[in-house]
């Protein structure tokens, strides 16, 4: 008798055995196929919630650049290369909407102009490459290279956070917003100002506004 309960219990401890290793086979495969598939949808859900908010800041941007002026033409920066990042962008506009030397704004300002035209793009030479352009600061007047103002009058009374614009003497349109002063000093000759910009950001391009001389 104590002979056929030890072999009883030692086959019910067998079958126990095998039984919990089953359940455990189970469990962990659905665990498994539970994460497997729960975390694919978190990165599903992960990526389109990121693209819906690089469409909403297209569309915002869009509505800005729509706002500019009803003259504008609106363009699409197509490409930015990394090593020319502040030097140059591709708009998705070519030569039967925008000429050289077209004024390229985003929704804050003068951004920078179009240096070369194709028959489907353009490229245009954003002003934080360094081209010299004619600005105005009140009645003062100026040249910028990069974000630096200089042969301004020596008596003028200019400060941080005074306004700098397109000064209309050349065949940019007067009074385009272009930055800010950061700073302002004597130049090492003592024959005039020098200031320090703070340009217009270019560092997040989507829609840009050209204002195009073809009518």
């Amino acid at each position: 008798m104590v002979i056929y309960l030890q072999r009883k219990n030692k086959y019910f401890f067998r079958i126990l055995s095998l039984f919990l290793i089953i359940a455990f086979i189970i469990l962990s495969n659905y665990i498994f196929n539970y994460l497997k598939y729960n975390n694919k949808d978190i990165v599903e859900i992960a990526t389109l919630e990121k693209e819906l908010d690089i469409l909403r800041n297209e569309v915002k941007s869009l509505d800005k650049s729509k706002k500019i002026n009803s003259d504008y033409v609106i363009a699409r920066v197509v490409l930015r290369d990394i090593h020319e990042f502040y030097k140059e962008i591709v708009i998705n506009v070519g030569c039967d909407k925008v000429n050289v030397g077209d004024v390229v704004v985003n929704e804050e300002g003068l951004i920078g102009l179009v240096d070369k035209v194709n028959k489907e793009t353009a490229i245009v030479k954003l002003l934080s490459s360094g081209f010299s352009l004619s600005v105005q600061v009140d009645e003062t007047y100026g040249n910028l290279n990069g974000d630096k103002v200089d042969l301004l009058d020596k008596y003028s009374t200019l400060k941080e956070g005074d306004i700098i614009t397109t000064s209309g003497l050349t065949s940019i349109p007067k009074g385009i917003y272009v930055g800010k002063i950061k700073e302002v000093k004597m130049d090492e000759n003592n024959l005039g100002q020098e200031l320090k910009v703070e340009l217009v950001d270019n560092s997040d391009l989507i829609y840009v506004g050209v204002i195009s001389s073809i009518k």
